[in-house]
């Protein structure tokens, strides 16, 4: 979804866009087709549009997409609806996101340097307001802004808009020349622009009113501009093809027992580890060039920063996707803890109720937990969003952990909570039942859901190499 959407961010400071007058103007009712592919299976379509109206300038942008999961095909829509300005920059908008039970909403409006925004989700909205001093531009606009301006050469630095993590952040677009290219079959001249989003760099080639004839991403994503014929044709996928075990990390040898390991020391083989949240006190940081970690899930040793108050606050709060202030997750986090005073104990009877009572499927969401609630279905990042929710609302901080856990022979990305108690964090796995998660569980990222998109960067690119484990009762090691 987030490829689809190609949501780019990243932090520095470029040539200022403003200082180059418009040059051409942007054609009406700009509507175009596109085949969405995954390592050169077709998944998907998106068609956007741009016209003029007497409310502002429209863009639309629509995507279909159906993934196979575990041998299940999951059907997700993405909409977006914008009014902008004339200098392409956000007035209004409108996102959303439906897939089998789960469906959410996102309005957002620009006005006197803020950003408005309503996130519809478990049936009651939440509304944040956050600083948008310049103007925004969504990703999708910038072929269109850079034609305007003939395609200037260089680097340029723009705000943008996500709304899977709900933040502003900066959008580094590199402007080049003119290049052959070739999309669905036809030659093109097209400017390539590079947007470089956290070290993750996706490609566009655009025609001269701006319109995308090919878009690169990571981990083998494409969009090839086609007829709208053929872009509504998707064939069957192949029912062995399972787009989670394609984007799974590739590991040296096969690790006997997995959920009973107790220790696992090994080399990230391919990440760049900084923007990586690698130490903690289950996780300890043995080397950075290579990258080598322990992690041993029960000495709460680590290389982590002792923790503060103020800190831990932050693990506290209810956010837009994990809202432990709601009425409905008090009253279920109450309703299982009872009278339990121990927050070990407390945490151990949420991990087994949310084990127990969220049925396993992979469900491709915005992972809200009052939604999780309702549907009672859904894959970790269902299970960790709901967990984390509930035992915040019990007074426990708890955080978010993105990775890689180990299953069958190879390593899937995975999301889990860690629990703060006596002054350790612990990582618990309700997904799979496991009130201290195993050894295989290699965080790379922490805090919330909206640091997913950091994961790209090493998508199609990790692997590990076990340098030693043990389980609870033997120790192998490979060298």
């Amino acid at each position: 979804m987030v490829l689809v959407y190609n949501q780019n961010y990243a932090g520095s400071s470029h040539t200022n866009l403003t200082e180059y007058q418009t040059v051409t103007d942007i054609g009406n009712d700009l509507q175009k087709w596109f085949n969405v592919t995954l390592n050169g299976n077709k998944i998907g379509y998106a068609m956007s549009s741009y016209s003029h109206s007497v409310l502002g300038d429209v863009f639309k942008d629509y995507s279909l997409l159906r993934m196979p999961m575990a041998g299940v095909l999951r059907e997700v829509l993405l909409d977006f609806y914008a009014v902008v300005n004339p200098d392409f920059s956000i007035k209004t908008f409108t996102f959303g996101l439906t897939s089998g039970d789960y469906s959410t909403d996102i309005y957002g409006g620009v006005k006197n340097g803020f950003l408005d925004i309503e996130v519809q989700t478990g049936g009651k909205p939440t509304k944040l307001v956050l600083p948008a001093s310049e103007g925004l531009y969504l990703p999708g606009m910038v072929p269109l802004l850079m034609a305007s301006k003939g395609f200037p050469q260089g680097r340029f630095n723009l705000t943008s808009f996500d709304p899977f993590a709900l933040a502003v952040s900066d959008m580094i677009v590199e402007v080049g020349a003119k290049e052959s290219v070739e999309s669905d079959g036809q030659d093109y001249e097209a400017y390539r622009l590079d947007i470089t989003a956290s070290g993750v760099t996706s490609i566009m080639w655009a025609t001269d009113n701006g319109t995308v004839v090919k878009e690169e991403e990571a981990a083998g994503m494409a969009l090839e501009l086609t007829t709208k014929r053929k872009a509504l044709n998707i064939p069957d996928i192949d029912p062995d093809w399972d787009i989670l075990k394609s984007l799974a990390v590739g590991v040296d040898i096969e690790i006997e027992k997995p959920r009973e390991t107790s220790y696992m020391k090994v080399e990230l083989v391919g990440l760049e580890p900084a923007g990586f949240s690698l130490g903690d006190h289950f996780q300890i940081v043995k080397s950075l060039d290579p990258p080598i970690v322990e992690i041993i899930p029960d000495l709460c040793y680590g290389d982590l920063a002792e923790a503060k108050e103020d800190d831990m606050a932050k693990y506290l709060e209810s956010e837009s996707f994990v809202q432990s202030d709601d009425p409905r997750i008090i009253r279920q986090a109450g309703s299982i803890i009872g009278d339990i005073s121990d927050d070990s104990l407390k945490v151990i009877a949420l991990a087994d109720w949310v084990y127990e009572n969220i049925e396993k499927d992979y469900a491709v969401s915005l992972p809200s937990a009052v939604e999780v609630l309702r549907v009672k279905r859904g894959d970790c990042n269902e299970h960790s969003s709901l967990f984390t929710a509930l035992a915040r609302a019990s007074g426990i901080p708890t955080k978010i952990c993105l990775g890689i856990v180990y299953n069958e022979g190879l390593f899937y990305y995975h999301a889990w909570p860690a629990v703060y108690i006596d002054d350790c964090w612990w990582p618990v796995d309700p997904t799979i039942g496991q009130h201290l998660a195993d050894a295989t569980h290699i965080k790379l990222l922490q805090g919330s859901f909206d640091a997913q998109a950091s994961l790209m960067r090493i998508v199609g690119k990790l692997r590990v190499r076990v340098i030693d484990y043990r389980t609870f009762k033997n120790q192998v090691e490979y060298q």
